[in-house]
């Protein structure tokens, strides 16, 4: 499992640009900039005409802005756009999630309205998939159960949606109640194949997003394979979940795997010093795993894993950046399966093959958000200025040469792209909108 997040790569166009293309001002209010339209009322055509890539038809689709639009996730194998909107004109404790087809932008279901826990923001929504098929995740963390002798306790509280509803009201398919810990930096993820829950410091819950059982693990109890140095009850955590098992890591010792199944140094690519190893939840059973090249190398590793059996399907060498981050890998799968981009990483599962685009001496360090099942990736590259994030410009590549080129100043590149339908994200005048134009053709 691995949430389909949309992230705005957006690049504005002046209001004037889209006047002349039949948008504009006007066309943002009729939109929704004056309006607070219902979060069930179908979405009007698309208005907007951005500039985006040649194989997107933008008068053909729908949009979403303002109160219709709230937090929204995307998923692809159900051909669905999931929002998630606060209930009432003034927003409030009571949320609720609608489902949208991807092409017609049409409602399918709406979830029931439930409590957030937490009155400072909104809960956080995500997709996990298991087992080939999608479930929407909303979860929220704060204080309940207090009364006149009882103190309140910290919680989670999580819904788990079939995507495959029907209906006005839809009560989630599970609805799990656990301890949370006293740190807010702590939240509920997707490990991969189950969700990863942190309790306490060492200890640990699994949720299955199918059966909506927990498994509790202990860390203190854990430690990585085929490492005699990682200590029991020092270092070692969960890094993410298959199925049935836990992959563990220790990170001060660089070690990673499942115990009693695999482990990083029987797997790690030739290139790689067996003593870096870093690992992360991928997407639909993968993980992402980085090592620094040995001998003291100026690259790193980078690979594609099977969570399951550690097996390498696609690595490549990639320049060490020049300022490290400490960031999570995002990856990001095509619809058939067959390429995954993971911001400045490109892989061809199938034909093996994986490129990167890092900084270096000649070449700005390019990100990707989207990938389509041709194998065109989309996404911006950074020119650094006197902030510390720079601008950036659009580009797109083609996998199947691992070619990036620049598209024209001021284009917009899709979030996402399924089901013959590209996804933007946009925002003009602190109006954010989400636009979906069909594909050409």
């Amino acid at each position: 499992m691995r949430s389909v997040l949309a992230k705005a790569s957006v690049a504005v166009i002046a209001v004037g640009s889209l006047a002349a293309c039949g948008g504009g001002s006007e066309a943002a209010k009729t939109a929704g900039g004056d309006k607070k339209p219902s979060a069930h009322a179908s979405p009007p055509a698309p208005v907007l005409k951005l500039a985006v890539p040649a194989g997107y038809d933008t008068s053909r689709g729908w949009q979403l802005s303002q109160k219709q639009l709230g937090t929204y996730v995307m998923l692809p194998k159900s051909g669905a756009v999931a929002t998630l909107t606060s209930e009432g004109s003034s927003g409030g404790s009571a949320y609720r999630v609608t489902v949208r087809d991807a092409v017609t932008g049409q409602v399918r279901w709406t979830g029931k309205p439930f409590k957030n826990l937490f009155e400072g923001e909104a809960p956080h929504v995500f997709v996990a998939t298991a087992a080939g098929k999608e479930y929407l995740v909303t979860w929220s963390r704060g204080k309940q159960g207090e009364d006149a002798l009882s103190k309140a306790k910290n919680m989670y509280t999580l819904d788990i949606y079939a995507p495959d509803g029907s209906g006005d009201a839809v009560a989630p398919a599970h609805h799990v109640e656990l301890p949370a810990t006293e740190f807010d930096a702590d939240n509920v993820t997707d490990g991969g194949e189950r969700l990863l829950v942190p309790v306490a410091d060492k200890r640990r819950i699994a949720v299955d997003v199918v059966t909506g059982r927990t498994t509790t693990y202990d860390t203190s109890s854990l430690k990585p394979p085929a490492c005699p140095a990682c200590m029991d009850d020092i270092g070692n955590d969960i890094a993410a979940l298959t199925e049935r098992d836990p992959v563990v890591a220790n990170e001060g010792a660089g070690a990673f795997g499942i115990p009693g199944s695999w482990d990083d140094d029987r797997i790690a690519p030739a290139e790689a010093d067996h003593a870096t190893g870093e690992v992360w939840p991928g997407t639909s059973g993968y993980l992402i795993a980085r090592w620094e090249q040995k001998n003291f190398g100026n690259h790193n590793v980078w690979a594609v894993l099977d969570s399951r059996t550690g097996q390498v399907l696609a690595s490549v060498l990639c320049a060490k950046p020049s300022v490290p981050t400490a960031d999570n890998p995002d990856p990001v799968l095509s619809p058939n399966g067959r390429y995954l981009v993971s911001e400045h990483l490109a892989f061809d599962l199938r034909a093996k093959k994986g490129y990167c685009f890092e900084e270096t001496d000649e070449s700005k360090p390019l990100s990707f958000d989207s990938v389509t099942d041709d194998g065109t990736a989309y996404g911006t590259s950074l020119t650094k200025g006197e902030s510390m994030k720079g601008s950036t410009a659009p580009v797109q590549l083609s996998l199947a040469t691992g070619t990036p080129k620049a598209l024209p100043g001021g284009s917009e590149v899709p979030i996402a792209d399924f089901d013959g339908v590209g996804v933007f994200a946009h925002d003009e005048g602190n109006v954010p909108y989400l636009v979906v134009y069909r594909h050409k053709g």
